[in-house]
């Protein structure tokens, strides 16, 4: 390596240890040179950088462009009278709809001999905005509690005692009554960028709309800062979802006029119907909030009412909640653990590669498969731990022991977590004889959900030197010719097609997947061959490599070192 080049290598680590980004930019030539923490800064990977001032623009948010060109513009023109250093602040925008504030400083240079300008530029994560924008949300958070406690609780209150006098009507026609929840979409958003006050008169008009909507029918309150309960005490329960539709067509199509802006906003909707005394009010206004939560899960603008579903879905979140709690508290105690399970080369029978498996030891010393505790996992948001847990752990396992190679599974949440994807480019880019022994397992939903970023992320991690397989291949929606599109190394055969093979079109399906993937230099696994019958198919089919308890048991001990 020369001089130049081992100065511009140790640049660029210092600027991505400091997660900054240099630019070089030939005006004239309309050519931009980066170096530096690429990934971190613009959320692409190295081999998409940008390379024109086009490019660059798709990358950051449509609302700073026009003022950060004009404000480069001025600086260029006035570089022809010397030397023009400028500030910059905007937002880069990513791939997942959030934005990220950066501050931009260089300086211009005019080159009187050639006539070209040149701006050399530096990058870095605007530090102060972010820091400025938590203060904000914490305060938000702060007025909206004590509007809650203001506002809300009174209102509650009155709510559940309406709802109890209605229940107490000894002659009441039990099939009419019932609770509407609206509640406001996005208001902490609407709050953020036209302010509390705009906010605070958005919640008016609507109050005034909902009491015009409901006439005399219905006694209107607002029981939460962003919440307003629609109590119908005589109105048959079987035109509450119509009520309900109506409703929210008119939200669709009115835009309500707010300091000389016209907005539309958008509510969700729960209900709930006020039945005889055996359940209380009280319960009867939490079984709203259930359903007007179903109805925000379900994408919001919607209404769903109240069942008894809605009741057994929050005994499963609970039961989630606690088993993840358990998970939390094993992986602080260093109990979640990793086990291998090898990989059989059907021709040689050797080992291939190991695949990578979470365990959880108990606090009785009791070892638990993922298929224990890894639906609580994802319900709980955890998946990004579990995923960086596995790929570090396999990354020390492969520096460690340079004979073998490993698999790892990603889930879709990792997969398109930027973060993620740093951390592996820091781990590897040094180490492309771990890398090589590494493979990045995904699953066909991991694959399809974004085609095109998935192609990005598999490119970058090929680019270190990983291999990709695309695991429990023919359980999803992927069609043969899109394997191709998606530039793999190796398709992992779902095992229901393994276990039932004696099925003629599954029996097709495996030698169909043989031929093509022969043919785009694919390698092929078949998983979960419980006998020596199915691992003898597979192999006569063709199949690469064979995985499943017929060649052994996953184990937390490292099986490389039992030859």
């Amino acid at each position: 390596m020369s001089d130049s080049q081992e100065w511009l290598s140790h640049l660029s680590s210092s600027l991505r240890a400091n997660r900054q980004l240099a630019y070089l930019c030939h005006v004239e030539e309309d050519k931009y040179e980066f170096i530096g923490d690429v990934m971190g800064i613009l959320g692409v990977a190295e081999d998409e950088v940008p390379t024109t001032k086009d490019a660059l623009c798709q990358l950051i948010d449509p609302e700073d462009l026009i003022l950060r060109q004009l404000s480069l513009a001025d600086v260029i023109a006035k570089s022809k009278d010397g030397e023009r250093s400028f500030t910059l602040n905007y937002k880069l925008k990513r791939a997942t709809g959030a934005a990220l504030p950066v501050v931009e400083t260089g300086v211009a240079l005019w080159n009187r001999q050639s006539g070209k300008t040149t701006i050399q530029s530096l990058m870095a994560i605007d530090s102060e905005t972010i820091e400025r924008q938590k203060k904000m949300a914490r305060r938000m958070g702060f007025r909206e509690e004590v509007s809650s406690v203001f506002t809300g609780n009174s209102e509650r209150r009155k709510l559940i005692q309406e709802m109890e006098v209605i229940q107490s009507q000894s002659e009441r026609d039990i099939t009419r009554g019932y609770l509407i929840l609206v509640s406001v979409d996005r208001l902490s958003m609407v709050n953020e960028i036209y302010g509390a006050n705009f906010a605070e008169e958005l919640l008016e008009k609507i109050d005034g709309m909902l009491h015009r909507i409901c006439s005399d029918e219905a006694k209107v309150m607002r029981v939460n800062g962003d919440v307003f309960a629609l109590l119908f005490s005589k109105s048959p329960q079987g035109l509450m979802e119509e009520t309900s539709r109506s409703i929210l067509g008119l939200f669709y199509s009115q835009p309500i006029a707010v300091q000389e802006r016209l907005i539309h906003q958008i509510v969700s909707m729960g209900g709930v119907r006020i039945g005889e005394m055996q359940i209380g009010a009280s319960s009867l206004l939490g079984r709203a909030e259930l359903a007007l939560k179903d109805a925000k899960r379900k994408g919001r603008g919607c209404f769903v009412e109240y069942s008894e579903r809605l009741d057994e879905e929050v005994k499963n979140f609970k039961n989630a909640l606690s088993i993840g709690d358990g998970f939390l508290r094993a992986f602080r105690d260093g109990r979640v653990k990793i086990a291998f399970q090898n990989i059989i080369s059907s021709r040689t029978h050797d080992v291939s590669f190991y695949e990578c498996l979470i365990r959880l030891v108990d606090e009785e010393g009791e070892v638990h498969t993922a298929g224990r505790f890894i639906e609580a996992v994802e319900k709980m948001g955890l998946t990004r731990l579990v995923d960086t847990f596995a790929t570090q752990q396999a990354i020390q396992e492969l520096k460690n022991f340079p004979q073998i190679s490993l698999s790892v599974n990603v889930s879709n949440h990792t997969l398109t977590d930027p973060d993620w994807l740093k951390t592996m480019m820091m781990e590897l880019r040094d180490y492309p004889d771990v890398a090589c022994r590494l493979i990045v397992e995904i699953t066909e939903s991991v694959a399809m959900s974004d085609v095109n970023h998935t192609m990005r992320v598999v490119r970058a991690l090929q680019d270190l030197g990983c291999r990709i397989a695309l695991d429990d291949f023919g359980a999803g929606a992927t069609a043969f010719t899109q394997l191709k599109d998606l530039s793999l190394d190796i398709v992992k055969i779902d095992k229901s097609f393994v276990r039932d093979m004696d099925k003629e079109e599954n029996k097709l399906f495996i030698k169909t997947l043989h031929s093509l993937a022969a043919s785009m230099n694919l390698e092929t696994v078949g998983e979960g061959a419980e006998t020596l019958a199915e691992a003898d198919s597979l192999t006569r089919d063709g199949i690469d490599h064979i995985q499943g308890f017929v060649h052994g048991l996953p184990s937390m001990e490292r099986l490389w070192l039992k030859k």
